[in-house]
């Protein structure tokens, strides 16, 4: 006959779980102490300190127990929130990050411990947050647990990514050659998100480009991140996800701002996944004048510059046809022969630049005085005119 000893317990617990959390109490300088991932322990204050009383005691508990405790829990109705609060708790406690695994713990055991985790998370999206679930996933990649669990907890956060910050996204790296923060796990996310887009488009794209480029902007500051991971989470998202690329050109500026020593061939390939026309009248002035671009990318945004500033010209009324077409001739040659100019005839290009800046602001100042003079005598001749009539 068996007793059912550990159903028993689990049932126990999960029953004392749910009464009154006003029986039991704890104190607001314990809760601020518990080091909870994924910023749960602010969360945790904000919703109530007595509602989570019992985190610490099943914290205790080996993961077998503990997923028993955890279905209890379920069981009676628990809210999915404060479950996802307690799994991400006794995950902190355990296994926070790769220089906190339990040693005395083989790699199959620590690999089965994550797919218990995994498994026994709330169904509901705001159980748990975004950034518990990025460790969850670093975990389980580096445990190699199976693709089936892999790709739930990959599904789960990119259905998160439209509503998330960018602190939601900063994994920290803990070896002495990683980078600060785990980037490659974020690129796997959002190329996840990426790809569920082709299925089914969302308004909010745009928002995920825009917190994408946040991110890059965050991590571009550090040192060991390579070339090869800023561009290819750069380029993870396709191209209608920013209709803007001003932000995305002021992580690339920071990245080369923080990375002087790459080669121009680097600088260059960092520069892919910014599309020069979709860059603000500011951003690309900006641009043009920034000696941290690599040399064929500054001609072809001074050239571009020099295209735009001919249009307007034009359009107020200057003849002009002869230099515009001249600067389009330019750019479609650079483009077309990749020519690499050299820094001082950038310097002349961007002069030119400024003069036709001088040129068209005193065109728009003879405009507008030459409407002034034409309304003024417009507005006489109705005068004259009305007066001409009455005598």
């Amino acid at each position: 006959m068996k007793l059912q000893i550990l159903q028993r317990c689990s049932d126990a617990i999960a029953w004392k779980a749910c009464i009154d959390p006003k029986l039991f109490t704890l104190s607001e300088d314990d809760a601020i102490s518990l080091n909870v991932l994924a910023n749960d322990a602010e969360n945790l204050k904000h919703k109530g300190i007595a509602e989570n009383w019992w985190f610490e005691d099943v914290s205790c508990l080996r993961i077998d127990h503990f997923v028993e405790v955890i279905k209890s829990i379920k069981r009676r109705g628990v809210r999915s929130e404060l479950v996802g609060s307690c799994v991400a708790y006794w995950t902190a406690k355990w296994i926070s990050g790769p220089d906190n695994l339990p040693k005395h713990l083989t790699h199959h055991l620590l690999r089965v411990t994550t797919e218990s985790l995994v498994r026994i998370l709330p169904e509901e999206e705001n159980s748990v947050s975004v950034n518990f679930l990025l460790h969850l996933l670093k975990l389980g990649i580096m445990m190699r647990i199976s693709s089936e669990l892999l790709n739930e907890v990959e599904k789960r956060i990119a259905l998160k990514l439209e509503n998330c910050r960018v602190s939601d996204l900063l994994v920290k790296n803990y070896g002495n050659d990683d980078t600060v923060y785990d980037v490659g796990t974020v690129s796997r996310v959002v190329e996840a998100y990426a790809s569920s887009m082709l299925k089914n488009p969302t308004p909010k794209l745009l928002v995920v480009g825009k917190l994408v480029d946040g991110y890059l902007a965050q991590v571009s500051r550090d040192d060991k991140l390579s070339v090869e991971q800023f561009r290819s989470l750069a380029e993870a998202l396709p191209n209608d996800a920013r209709y803007c690329h001003d932000n995305l050109y002021s992580a690339i500026d920071a990245y080369l701002k923080a990375h002087p020593r790459l080669t121009e061939e680097a600088r260059t390939s960092v520069c892919t996944a910014m599309d020069y026309h979709k860059l603000s009248k500011e951003g690309l002035e900006h641009a043009a004048r920034n000696d941290r671009l690599p040399v064929n990318i500054t001609t072809r945004l001074i050239l571009l510059e020099q295209v735009n500033m001919a249009r307007s010209m034009t359009s107020v009324g200057s003849n002009y046809q002869r230099t515009k077409t001249q600067a389009i001739i330019r750019v479609n040659r650079c483009v077309e022969n990749e020519w690499m100019t050299s820094r001082n005839e950038i310097k002349m290009m961007r002069k030119e630049v400024e003069n036709m800046k001088m040129q068209l602001s005193e065109l728009q100042i003879c405009k507008m005085q030459i409407q002034r003079r034409a309304k003024g005598c417009l507005i006489s001749k109705r005068i004259f005119g009305s007066e001409h009539s009455v005598a």
